[in-house]
């Protein structure tokens, strides 16, 4: 029996003289390359799942065990009674309410500016990250306030360090 390419059963032993045949070995080469393909495609897979773990735990490393996510509980942009709410410069602004397990953070984020305070008002340090890894951080005065001078674009969230611990936000499309 002869096998090819199109045929889903196994491949049956050929015999000494089989490549005798162009059209045979043809076959066998077309089948060697693409199984040869395959294994390649999937030894890829594998590496790049393998590097991939690797950097999630160096990436754990760098969390704190107490770590706690903050969930959005207020966003002046969906929020209809605060649309119309500005700041100082007269620009529009954002506040946005970030609570967890008795603690929180509340942020206005202007043009130029996220500005906010930790809650309940303690000393710490407030970062802001992108998924880049690129981080603007902090610290807080003794009241939580702070203040980081920059524009956040596309996805960030906040991680806030304090004494009894950290919290991050989720990510946000600011």
């Amino acid at each position: 029996m002869c096998w090819h390419s199109d045929d889903v059963s196994l491949p049956q032993p050929r015999p000494a003289d089989a490549w005798d045949d162009d059209d045979a070995l043809a076959s066998d080469l077309a089948r060697a390359t693409a199984e040869a393909d395959v294994a390649r495609r999937v030894t890829a897979a594998a590496s790049t799942a393998f590097h991939a773990h690797r950097g999630m735990l160096a990436l754990r490393d760098e969390l704190d065990t107490d770590l706690l996510l903050l969930a959005l509980v207020h966003d002046s942009r969906t929020a209809g009674a605060l649309a119309g709410v500005r700041d100082r410069s007269g620009q529009p602004s954002r506040t946005l309410v970030f609570e967890g397990d008795g603690v929180g953070v509340e942020v206005e984020v202007t043009d130029g500016a996220v500005e906010g305070q930790l809650i309940p008002a303690r000393p710490g340090r407030v970062e802001l990250r992108q998924p880049d890894g690129d981080v603007t951080g902090v610290d807080t005065d003794e009241v939580g306030y702070f203040r980081l001078h920059a524009r956040p674009e596309g996805p960030v969230r906040l991680v806030c360090r304090s004494a009894d611990g950290t919290c991050v936000t989720a990510w946000l499309p600011w």
